[in-house]
């Protein structure tokens, strides 16, 4: 059975929020944090996470930073440690989105 989950995230309200240390450990891993160069980055990788639980049906049953979201050579994201997964991240304007397939 497949599953899908998608969320768009306002990035002016992810760069107010890389400003607190404490959310920067929350939600990203330091392999993220060095992935992250503009607030965009961070609200795709944001997008990516909650994305993916929307894609388990669980809501957030762990803490967000144990998910990671990491990028191939190529560029495409993926979800680390999670094989049966797709992963897509887009940025446009005020927004990122992203969407994830699970199989």
């Amino acid at each position: 059975m497949y599953s899908v989950g998608v969320d768009i995230v306002k990035i002016s309200r992810i760069e107010e929020k890389i400003k607190s240390e404490s959310f920067l450990r929350e939600v990203y891993t330091d392999r993220e944090l060095e992935h992250c160069r503009k607030a965009e980055n961070y609200a795709g990788i944001f997008a990516a996470k909650e994305a993916y639980f929307k894609s388990l049906g669980t809501g957030i049953k762990r803490p967000v930073c144990q998910v990671e979201v990491l990028y191939a050579d190529n560029g495409k994201p993926y979800i680390a440690n999670d094989k049966n997964c797709d992963v897509s991240v887009s940025h446009d304007g005020e927004y990122a989105i992203a969407a994830v397939v699970r199989w």
